[in-house]
């Protein structure tokens, strides 16, 4: 079985390139590594078709449901996450299975137990649907924000930034209000809007037009100024800079 990798942290390729090696199910030969949605793309674009993807969802320039917005993907995947199941809600149904880092032999192999109950034209069918139900996925216009003794919506374009602290997501508006918000930092990203809003870092999801300035940082990162108030600085790292700056010059329609 050919494979293909789409990973951007090198331990974590290495990791699951022995599993792969130590599964029983099926010999699994890696054809290639891909470390970004650029790269991914390109792949594609260019290449045969792999019999299945192992395919991270946070790469260093977005989540990985970009590159179905750019080539047709016609193996199955398997997601990868360091996350938890409630970051995959939405796409449960969509991917043959989903394999939670470090990936193990047993996650793997019952991934690859799953695939084998398919037969060609259910495998047809089954890419089909995890095309379409990837590119029709809706960008989330309201957060419904939870309090001891009542609920309200709050839209998503009055959001200036989102903070994470002590396991806590926090919307701050434009108004000053804080709004506290039950989803992490990464199940926020799979549903906002890509153009609008960037994830800066571990702690800071940033809306595109809180942004006041940007400074030339230590080590080749960038400190990026809001129009208001922030908990802590915000820094880009010397990575994910060139990405920000792709993304900042981007037209938003």
């Amino acid at each position: 079985m050919r494979a293909v990798i789409i990973e951007d942290e090198t331990a974590a390729i290495i990791s699951l390139k022995a599993v792969l090696e130590q599964n029983q199910v099926t010999p699994i030969e890696v054809v290639a590594e891909l470390e970004s949605i650029e790269e991914s793309v390109e792949y594609f674009q260019s290449s045969p078709q792999p019999d299945i993807i192992f395919m991270d969802i946070h790469l260093a320039d977005g989540t990985a449901f970009k590159i179905f917005e750019q080539v047709n993907i016609e193996s199955p995947v398997v997601f990868t996450t360091a996350y938890d199941e409630y970051a995959l809600q939405a796409f449960q149904v969509s991917s043959i299975d989903y394999l939670l880092k470090p990936v193990t032999v047993h996650s793997l192999e019952r991934a690859l137990n799953k695939l084998k109950l398919f037969d060609t034209e259910e495998r047809k069918a089954h890419v089909l649907q995890m095309n379409d139900t990837i590119r029709g996925r809706n960008k989330v216009k309201s957060l419904l924000i939870m309090l001891a003794d009542k609920f309200y919506p709050l839209p998503v374009e009055t959001i200036l930034y989102f903070y994470t602290a002590n396991e806590k997501v926090t919307a701050f508006t434009a108004d000053g209000k804080q709004h506290p918000v039950d989803r992490t930092l990464d199940a926020l990203m799979e549903q906002l809007d890509e153009h609008l809003f960037f994830r800066a870092n571990r702690q800071f999801i940033i809306s595109r037009k809180a942004i006041k300035d940007v400074d030339l940082w230590f080590g080749s990162r960038l400190s990026v100024n809001l129009s208001v108030p922030v908990p802590e600085r915000i820094v880009v790292s010397k990575t994910k800079s060139p990405v920000f700056k792709k993304w900042i010059l981007e037209e938003v329609n």
